[in-house]
């Protein structure tokens, strides 16, 4: 009897074992399976992380204009990431923008805004097989941005003279008293005499244009025409930084115009490059900036006059008018001794 009950325990026993082995197998499927499915899973997720990468080259697409410049993607999750333009907004060195991402068949699609310097900054674009290509719009936030008109004053007999801003120093207190008190009048006579009104248009999307009505005239010259501002809105811009505005154009504007021999005769694409300072994709003119209420002075300082001055020799060397080559010629033997030298107009907004 007692060795049955050996025998019904033994089998108890082997049986238990035999289905604890069952249970363990069944328990190593099911892990294998999930950890399959999760494999899966992340896979589709991790998607996102490939995209993390600086573009710039041929991997990196602006639209009409080509850059020197990048655009570093951080993807943070499947639906956020922080892209990083360097040198490719105008005026800025380097843009953070927080953007939502999207998966799309091909990619991801991207979206966002955000604020530099001197503009607020909206990109949107794709992600497709290694290329980032980007669409972006600029909202200056400068106070200049709208229309500038030139402001004219007074003058003796009932005529108008433009106000001209003028200052020199070159060390001789006479001579600092007759440039002062003339040149300024003079300039603005003539100008007068010239155009009867000057607008320049600064536009918040970084548009650039300007428009002058000539004497005795019924029309109105715009440059440049409307047929060509949108065409040309790309490579001309302007942004305002510690009170100097910078008139800029892109270095594929400058190829552009070196291949067509529209220049005038004894200028070089070069010289005009010279007198030019290179920001990133943009050459630019800097402008110095003096407000006072609604007045606004554009002027020069005699580090620009002088590069100017020696761009327009081709032009102003031998003038027919024998009293404004006396003028041009007392100019240039003033700039070359002056200590400092500001010469500009002054605008009302």
């Amino acid at each position: 009897m007692l060795s049955i009950y050996f025998i019904v325990v033994f089998l108890l026993i082997k049986s238990m074992k035999k289905n604890l082995v069952y249970l363990c197998a069944l328990l190593c499927v099911l892990t294998w399976f999930t950890s399959c499915s999760d494999e899966k899973k992340s896979g589709a997720d991790n998607a996102w992380k490939e995209i993390s990468k600086d573009y710039s080259a041929s991997n990196l697409s602006l639209g009409l204009v080509s850059t020197s410049g990048s655009v570093t993607v951080n993807a943070l999750s499947a639906d956020k990431a922080t892209l990083v333009l360097n040198n490719v907004v105008a005026g800025e060195s380097s843009v953070s923008v927080d953007a939502a991402l999207t998966k799309t068949d091909k990619g991801y699609a991207f979206e966002g805004e955000s604020a530099g310097t001197t503009c607020k900054v909206k990109v949107s674009g794709s992600i497709e097989e290694g290329k980032l290509t980007m669409a972006m719009n600029r909202t200056l936030t400068s106070a200049l941005a709208g229309t500038l008109n030139l402001n004219y004053l007074p003058a003796m007999g009932g005529s108008q003279m433009v106000q001209v801003y003028a200052y020199f120093n070159t060390g001789n207190e006479q001579m600092d008293a007759m440039l002062n008190g003339m040149a300024a009048p003079q300039l603005g006579s003539m100008i007068a005499g010239k155009v009867e009104s000057v607008m320049v248009n600064l536009g918040e999307d970084g548009s650039f244009s300007f428009s002058f009505k000539k004497v005795g005239s019924s029309e109105v010259t715009v440059m440049p025409p409307a047929k060509l501002a949108e065409m040309i809105k790309s490579y001309l811009t302007w942004f305002e930084k510690d009170d100097v505005l910078y008139l800029a154009v892109h270095k594929d504007a400058l190829t552009i115009l070196g291949g067509l021999n529209i220049l005038p005769e004894g200028f070089e694409l070069s010289s005009i490059v010279n007198i030019l300072s290179l920001e990133g994709d943009y050459y630019t003119l800097p402008v110095n900036v003096q407000k006072d209420g609604d007045a606004i002075t554009l002027f020069l300082g005699k580090a620009m006059i002088t590069k100017v001055w020696t761009l327009l020799q081709p032009l102003i060397s031998n003038l027919p008018d024998e009293s404004l080559q006396t003028i041009v010629n007392v100019v240039g033997g003033v700039m070359n001794t002056a200590q400092d030298i500001k010469v500009g107009l002054v605008f009302k907004k």
